[in-house]
């Protein structure tokens, strides 16, 4: 399904009428909790110099936000393993965010509307032709921190980056994490899926005598679980393995390797021990605070300009499918006001997107649940 360019013009201009109607005045807030923005690339002026509509030309920004969130805060205790992440000197837990920003070069000529776009899946992107051409604001950032598989960080991608959590004592935290492995066949060795992505979380270790993999012939739709058998830790290794490298195979965390191959008749379920859980539910602060800062401050905690600083009147953030699964988990955990206690969004617009990304969770995972 897309939106049509009319739908987000309808969208755009119901909304801008609404919000115009309720603004309160709010009082100068506290600094954002972005604390250092680094511009690492700048496009000016892009899109090979095209004018759009009133606005002009337009420029891109690429870069990184550093911020911190203060465990303690009510907005922010909300975030699963926050209490046990590393804190800095002050107290507070770091975290990092890529952004993309579109604006027209002559803020004087912006409508003041920034979109805060979602990414999926770590995808940067920017606004359409005929947003430029009402002179809108567009800004991506990352809100996912684990950063394995296609949200891996690289050029065109917008990512976070959040701690681990560690035992009171700075030791390890491990748990049991499950995978499943389904509709495989043959002798060749088969990735590890979770919740329908590759393994995000490798096992503390390869021995198979400290993991279990069992294989069912069905389960009902009330989860009931039929013909389970559990296969020998001997028939199984975390490996990978082909015609060329036959059971045993080669050592592979991501892997599994059957002695007699796969059953496409089968299910295959493994369940291990993992360590070092990111605090994904951090990216949900990410984006808040990014989004916050760019609307509300004039620079950062170094002095560095925000290039958009009085520029941005009302924010809308949107996304489709898991982006907009996003957006309502992050309304319904509260993240719509930052730690000043201004609200972030003026309207959210998830698209295609029925139900609540389960992110805050400890060994969860950001991507998508499909």
């Amino acid at each position: 399904m897309s939106v049509t360019p009319w739908a987000k013009s309808m969208f755009r201009t119901a909304l801008l009428a609404s919000v115009a109607g309720g603004v309160v005045a709010i009082a100068a807030p506290a600094e954002a909790k972005v604390t250092k923005i680094v511009i690492d690339k700048k496009n000016s002026p892009a899109f090979d110099g095209a004018n759009f509509g009133q606005a002009g030309q337009y420029e891109v920004l690429v870069g990184k936000a550093y911020g911190e969130l203060d465990p303690k805060d009510p907005r922010n205790t909300i975030i699963t393993d926050i209490a046990l992440a590393p804190k800095n000197a002050r107290g507070m837990v770091e975290y990092m965010a890529t952004f993309q920003l579109v604006k027209p070069i002559d803020m004087a000529k912006s409508s003041h509307l920034m979109w805060h776009d979602v990414p999926n899946r770590a995808g940067r992107l920017t606004i359409v032709p005929a947003e430029r051409n009402f002179g809108d604001v567009g800004l991506s950032s990352g809100w996912q921190g684990d950063n394995s598989g296609r949200t891996a960080p690289a050029a065109d991608n917008d990512y976070a980056s959040v701690p681990s959590a560690k035992n009171a004592d700075g030791s390890a935290i491990t748990g049991s994490v499950m995978g499943r492995i389904m509709n495989a066949s043959g002798k060749d060795s088969q990735i590890v899926y979770i919740h329908s992505n590759p393994i995000p979380y490798k096992p503390v270790a390869l021995d198979t005598a400290k993991a279990s993999l069992v294989t069912h012939t069905a389960e009902s739709m009330d989860g009931k679980v039929m013909g389970e058998a559990k296969v020998a830790a001997s028939d199984w290794a975390f490996a990978k393995c082909d015609a060329a490298h036959p059971f045993p195979g080669t050592p592979d965390a991501t892997q599994i390797c059957l002695k007699n191959g796969f059953d496409p008749k089968l299910l295959y379920q493994i369940v291990y021990t993992a360590q070092d859980p990111p605090v994904l539910g951090i990216g949900f602060a990410a984006f808040r605070d990014v989004a916050s800062f760019f609307k509300n401050e004039k620079a950062d905690a170094a002095g560095t300009p925000n290039p958009v600083a009085g520029g941005v009147q009302w924010s809308i953030t949107r996304g489709v499918s898991q982006s907009g699964n996003f957006i309502r988990a992050f309304l319904h955990l509260g993240f719509n006001q930052d730690e000043a206690g201004r609200q972030v969004y003026d309207g959210a617009w998830p698209i295609i997107a029925g139900k609540r990304i389960a992110m805050n969770y400890r060994f969860e995972i950001g991507r998508a649940h499909v």
